[in-house]
């Protein structure tokens, strides 16, 4: 039965992140609760500009759990 549990979600859902936001404005900011493995900010398909929200991937549940 254990071998059908998903692994616990390690990422932060970040809203309201501004347009000109680059990825690296976001790893030096939650950078400083640990080590980061990917930082993710969707585009828009047609206007290639950002969504207004990103996600943060920490390697370990406790750090992204704060």
């Amino acid at each position: 039965m254990s071998r059908y549990l998903r692994p616990p979600n390690t990422s932060l859902f970040v809203r309201n992140v501004a347009d000109d936001t680059r990825s690296e404005d976001l790893r030096r900011e939650f950078g400083r609760y640990g080590p980061i493995v990917d930082v993710y900010v969707p585009l828009d398909f047609y206007t290639r500009r950002p969504r207004g929200f990103a996600y943060v991937q920490y390697p370990f549940l406790k750090m992204a759990d704060w």
